[in-house]
């Protein structure tokens, strides 16, 4: 069976008449019986049973995804426990609306189709799968593939220049580009919003996911317990809805602790995998086995080293995962991930648990220093206007090395978003609690399957729940008695040994990254030409990437940084392509 990306998918006409008969074959949507006003499925190959499906009188209503406390919901809204997923989603959308993200946990996507011609789509806090939607006249298409969209006679796939700069844009850049992606007509569903279409207009709605909290009172071995009960449920639920979870454990505080705690709140019986990243054998390059090595015989547990293959390239993804992306490819460490897919898979994972997100709540950090910072960034934002002008010879406001004429005159949309300071958010501290921390956004945003076929990433510290309880905590919860990161050490004490619970730093993540980008840099070079007959040099700038590549082959990236933008550059240029020859 071919990998099908997973989530809602549809066609719909929002006025009179059927679908057009090409639009199916083109998204590859099965039509039984005669073509209607509407076609719609859910998909999740790797979990059948997250997909869940309502029709009545021409009403469709489809839920992808699990709720997490599904019974509190159903008796808030006066139904038995037993009512099936969709109609329970479908009944808390006709009694919260817009409000329902934030009120009905879990990780899931929404569509709810009125035969009156009224579609709504609808996305939880944290994104689960992604949600395009297509609108022209009457005809609406809905997928989580962008690739799939375009494939409609009526979607232009030619690439919006506002909509790729906003992509390869850093953080303050990509979080005012609204629902726009490198299509112009496509549109994507953000977290926690609400979508309704219909023949007269499209409303777009947010839901406060991100609410202020109370500060909270009573001792700090209280607000622990109570949050560690809350992550061990989380886990639980978690746990229970697949075979055979699989931990990403570095031996640092956010993995070691999720393993912990995953360890004792699997059900009886139920395997537990432990991977974990290393450095190739006779590298001499430093990694983390040896903590990992004593998490796992604290648990009782055998680990699974990874080490990514020599030739897998890291300026060059794979086509099924620059396809998955869905836009621009932001993330430097894919060769890393699809080692852990490949590692989880031959062991009979079926799902991966992540420790990423840790320091937004159980494993923050608040030292003097760190709050100092927050607390500057506040004032740093609150000041109004205009910031220095981004010089042609820098990267300025994006991941990525524009092309000097692309940058020289970026749209209009591109250059009001760099000149506006980001509005204030949530995640700024106040009155001495924890808040939610800036960069949240970007945790909540995160797909968790990567590609077609992918096991699922499961982000358990992201839980909006988890977020929630911890930002009303006082500062001085994340400091006690002179220790940082107090909650998560306190959470492990008696169960890890203190090598592990009171460790200070970490390493490298793919301890071989570096040395990989140098290693590759010639053969990355050797794609240049193949990007300059593909015209990515309208976008990028091919002949910067050439010096770079020549550089890094020779002396390694000056930093961090440089390797990012280098390593960006190239693996954007190799999208570019993908789109312009991917039929």
């Amino acid at each position: 069976m071919t990998a099908t990306i997973s989530g809602l998918y549809g066609l719909f006409q929002l006025d009179d008449g059927p679908i057009a008969a090409a639009d199916p074959v083109m998204m590859g949507l099965t039509v039984d019986g005669p073509r209607g006003a509407a076609l719609a499925a859910g998909i999740d190959q790797q979990a059948p049973a997250a997909v869940h499906r309502s029709d009545a009188n021409g009403q469709i209503t489809l839920l992808v995804g699990d709720l997490d406390e599904p019974e509190a919901m159903a008796d808030r809204l006066a139904l038995s426990r037993a009512t099936p997923p969709a109609e329970l989603a479908r009944a808390a959308l006709l009694r919260f609306g817009a409000d329902t993200p934030a009120l009905l946990f879990g990780e899931w996507t929404l569509l709810d189709w009125d035969p009156a011609g009224r579609l709504t789509l609808m996305a939880s806090a944290a994104r689960r799968d992604r949600v395009f939607f297509a609108v022209s006249g009457g005809r609406c298409a809905v997928a989580p593939d962008l690739a799939r969209l375009a494939r409609l006679a009526w979607v232009d796939d030619e690439i919006d220049p506002a909509g790729f700069l906003f992509g390869v844009g850093r953080a303050d850049l990509r979080s005012r580009r609204g629902g726009r992606t490198m299509l112009r007509q496509v549109r994507q569903l953000a977290p926690a919003e609400c979508v309704t279409i219909a023949a007269g207009g499209i409303r777009h709605e947010m839901a406060t996911v991100l609410a202020p909290q109370p500060r909270r009172h009573g001792t700090f071995e209280d607000a622990v317990a109570e949050a560690d009960l809350l992550l061990r449920r989380i886990l639980r639920q978690r746990s229970a809805r697949t075979a055979m979870p699989a931990i990403l454990l570095s031996g640092g505080l956010d993995s070691s602790l999720l393993a912990c705690l995953a360890a004792e709140e699997r059900a009886t019986g139920q395997p537990l995998e432990l991977i974990t990243s290393v450095a190739p054998a006779g590298s001499g390059l430093a990694d983390e086995r040896g903590f990992a090595d004593v998490v796992a015989a604290s648990l009782g547990l055998a680990l699974n080293p990874v080490v990514p293959p020599l030739d897998a390239d890291a300026y060059r993804p794979p086509d099924h995962i620059i396809a998955g992306a869905g836009g621009p490819f932001l993330s430097n460490r894919h060769c890393l991930t699809e080692a852990f897919q490949v590692a989880a898979r031959a062991r009979g994972a079926t799902l991966l648990i992540n420790g990423t997100y840790g320091e937004m709540s159980v494993t923050g950090r608040a030292s003097g220093a760190t709050v100092a910072q927050r607390l500057r960034a506040v004032a740093r934002r609150m000041i109004r206007g205009r910031p220095p002008p981004v010089a042609p010879s820098d990267t300025g406001a994006f991941h990525v090395r524009l092309a000097p004429e692309r940058l020289a005159h970026l749209p209009d949309e591109i250059d009001h978003a760099i000149a506006t300071p980001p509005p204030l958010s949530p995640a700024d501290p106040s009155g001495g609690t924890w808040g939610y921390l800036p960069g949240i956004e970007k945790a909540l945003g995160q797909a968790n399957e990567f590609y077609a076929g992918a096991l699922r990433m499961d982000f358990p510290f992201r839980d909006v729940r988890l977020l929630r309880l911890f930002a009303g905590m006082p500062l001085s919860f994340f400091t006690r008695q002179g220790v940082d990161r107090a909650p998560a050490r306190h959470m492990l004490d008696g169960h890890l040994p203190d090598s592990v619970r009171l460790r200070r730093t970490g390493m490298p993540a793919s301890p071989d990254h570096i040395a990989r980008l140098q290693r590759q840099a010639p053969q990355a070079r050797a794609r240049i030409a193949a990007f300059r007959r593909a015209d990515v040099g309208e976008w990028l700038d091919l002949d910067w990437l050439d010096q770079a590549l020549e550089r890094i082959a020779t002396h390694g990236p000056n930093d961090v940084g440089d390797a990012n933008v280098v390593q960006l550059t190239a693996i954007n240029a190799e999208v570019l392509t993908w789109w312009r020859t991917r039929r």
